[in-house]
């Protein structure tokens, strides 16, 4: 059946959330609705909302695969949880024009940029038009898998057990230096408030063209992060007498054996997020660090 809406926006939230976010997702949809607003839920999320309501919502269309989705009607896809379900969410929107914006469910979360309060207001910049779209630099990871990784925020590499690994690094071919460390990051402007900076990594502008290096509890006092364009290839090769690491890719992770070669590149495809006009990064950064607050009570 046709929805009696012409604007609609997706929804996307993870199965075995909590209590919170379920709650979240219950008040948005009916934000949307009194809005004039068509609500189109993630299946695999609807399906676990159903046992956990006990009964169906009402008024709402189910999607599974963005690609399946009209440009013409639907203006986003919106993240409802913290910065894993966005990640996830970010995934599905990977190469197609649709923007992604989310609502923060979850903890301190940098990269959902509605909250709980201010939900409905936001919905209304994005009902009325009135925000812009910004494209995020996303990296492609070839020797982790089978099949090729997409990353919004970082790869990583890590130890399996109690043994100091050694990190080879290359870029574009040339050799950078040997590393023992308990494992590397290679992070995009978007990944450097993620792992990178519990790295010690910098914070960059999300529209800086570059990538972060950053090492992992190095066992060298001169060792520091660095940054480099968002043009090179970066080449990681990890040896470590467990003889396994595990590689993070976002919210995933794989365990490969230790030796293998992996390389980090920009991506061709990006990702668009949803950037409201009265906010910015900076302002972001002031709140969620508690930048210029004093805290000595």
């Amino acid at each position: 059946m046709e929805s009696q809406f012409i604007m609609q926006i997706a929804i996307y939230s993870s199965n075995g959330v909590g209590r919170q976010v379920v709650e979240s997702v219950l008040q948005l949809v009916q934000c949307l609705q009194s809005k004039g607003i068509a609500a189109l839920l993630y299946e695999p999320f609807f399906r676990s909302l159903q046992r956990e309501q006990q009964q169906p919502l009402s008024g709402v269309q189910l999607f599974t695969e963005t690609k399946n989705l009209s440009p013409e009607e639907v203006v986003c896809l919106m993240s409802v949880g913290g910065d894993g379900t966005f990640l996830d969410a970010a995934s599905l929107v990977l190469g197609t024009q649709l923007p992604v914006v989310g609502v923060n469910a979850g903890r301190m979360g940098f990269l959902p940029s509605i909250s709980t309060d201010n939900a409905y207001e936001m919905l209304g910049h994005i009902a009325s038009g009135r925000f812009d779209v910004e494209r995020r630099t996303v990296l492609q990871v070839d020797g982790c898998t089978g099949e090729r990784q997409y990353v919004l925020n970082e790869i990583s590499l890590q130890r399996r057990g109690a043994a100091i690994a050694e990190v080879n690094i290359h870029i574009n071919g040339e050799f950078l230096n040997n590393y023992w460390a308990d494992g590397f990051i290679v992070a995009t402007p978007t990944g450097s408030t993620a792992y990178s900076l519990s790295a010690g990594g910098p914070i960059v502008a999300p529209d800086a063209p570059c990538l972060i290096i950053s090492p992992i509890a190095p066992h060298s006092l001169s060792v520091r992060p660095i940054v480099v364009p968002d043009s090179v290839c970066v080449e990681l090769e990890m040896m470590t007498r467990s003889g396994k690491v595990v590689i993070g890719v976002d919210s995933k992770s794989h365990e490969l054996p230790a030796g293998g070669k992996i390389t980090v590149q920009k991506a061709a495809a990006q990702i668009s997020f949803i950037k409201f006009r009265h906010a910015s990064f900076y302002q972001t950064l002031r709140e969620k660090l508690l930048w210029g607050v004093d805290v000595r009570g």
